[in-house]
């Protein structure tokens, strides 16, 4: 028996806008695509999350709304991680309720921001004792602090109002990146395994265990948009071009053409024609992604690194891989060949379920993965 999870998870990035709404089955908790809509966006109508060209993104959301059709207007939206901080801190015990009144006050010192300008909140990762300088034991909350620019969210919150959307949640990506990972479910599991998501404007790296986010690193710069606009500048291309040159291109060229063996008296075999010379365009391009595919490999690697020697003993298993850009020809054989972990591209539809219409759907890889996640996301009661 399945029941409407309540929310559509709206993913506003640079080069479309996702939306997903689930249903939960009320028996096991499991999450299944009830409808799922995308929207195609000109460039520069959201940059880094920001909606620059209102008009277009409205009619967007208008247009997605009518190919999903979704059952409810209520969303919850995602922030951009490279607009939102987030910081472990470790602050004296207080019950919840009191605790979160309090967060503003205890936390003015720790983070380097106007608190008065940012919308607050906190994922509580547990209780502990520390000794204070006196070598007496104190009692204290671990806590995730996320901070955002309130102006930004009122503003993205803004347009989906005049969108006639009702705006009841923001959230970051990595959170529900976290959450399609763990299939909305907290796993039994302690192992600590990470997600990749390498999107049009940033690559965002997450680890977490048993659901509770471990360690969060957003990289601005090698996103796929920034490969595509390098290809443009080498071949004095527009984007549109680039962009389709990038993605029938590759890392490794177009792939080799092959044509039967007529005489095999046994079996028709297959067997690659002579090398083909590549077009200097398409050399030129390898020549471009391959940099740019070694910096992305290597800044993953890197984040998990950094993660392990900072939390001594916590040793990553296994790495998923999302976002539209990894589906570039190559690039996942390399991260799986560079990156020492089992490595995993998450499927289209998340491991999750998926009503008749969804299923039919030709889905190419997990773009939909932040939008899921938002539509998981924990609805406090009003």
């Amino acid at each position: 028996m399945a029941g409407s999870a309540g929310l559509v998870g709206l993913d506003l990035g640079t080069s479309g806008i996702r939306a997903v709404q689930l249903d939960r089955n009320r028996r096991t908790g499991e999450y299944s695509f009830a409808r799922v809509a995308a929207v195609d966006l000109p460039p520069g109508a959201i940059r880094a999350g920001e909606i620059i060209e209102t008009a277009l993104v409205i009619k967007a959301l208008r247009t997605l709304w009518r190919r999903g059709r979704f059952s409810t207007r209520r969303v919850a939206f995602g922030l951009p991680d490279s607009g939102v901080l987030t910081r472990q801190l470790d602050l004296p015990w207080m019950r919840a309720p009191d605790f979160r009144a309090a967060l503003r006050y205890q936390i003015g010192d720790a983070l380097p921001l106007d608190l008065s300008a940012v919308e607050l909140d906190y994922h509580a990762l547990g209780e502990s004792r520390q000794e204070d300088g006196t070598g007496q034991l104190l009692e204290v909350n671990r806590i995730l602090v996320v901070a955002a620019n309130s102006a930004g969210v009122a503003a993205t919150a803004k347009v989906l109002r005049r969108a006639r959307l009702e705006p009841v949640a923001a959230d970051t990506a990595a959170f529900a990146l976290i959450r399609v990972a763990c299939r909305g479910r907290l796993p039994e599991s302690q192992a600590v395994t990470a997600v990749a998501d390498l999107g049009a404007d940033q690559l965002t790296v997450v680890v977490h265990q048993s659901g509770q986010p471990r360690f969060i690193r957003t990289i601005g710069t090698l996103g796929g948009d920034v490969a595509t606009v390098a290809v443009a500048d080498r071949l004095h291309l527009g984007l549109a071009e680039a962009e389709a040159l990038k993605r029938s291109t590759g890392l490794n060229g177009p792939p080799p053409v092959v044509a039967l063996v007529p005489e095999s008296t046994v079996f028709t075999t297959l067997a690659a024609e002579a090398p083909r010379p590549i077009a200097p365009q398409a050399v030129a391009t390898i020549e471009v992604l391959n940099p740019w595919a070694t910096s992305v490999i290597a800044e993953i690697r890197n984040s998990l690194d950094y993660f392990e020697a900072s939390e001594p003993g916590a040793r990553v298993t296994a790495l998923s891989v999302a976002g539209r850009s990894i589906s570039l020809s190559g690039l996942m054989e390399r991260i799986s060949t560079q990156i020492p972990l089992p490595v995993r591209p998450m499927p289209p539809l998340l491991d999750l379920g998926a009503s008749r219409r969804v299923a039919r759907l030709p889905l190419p890889d997990a773009r939909l993965a932040v939008a899921a996640g938002l539509a998981m996301h924990p609805q406090r009661t009003r």
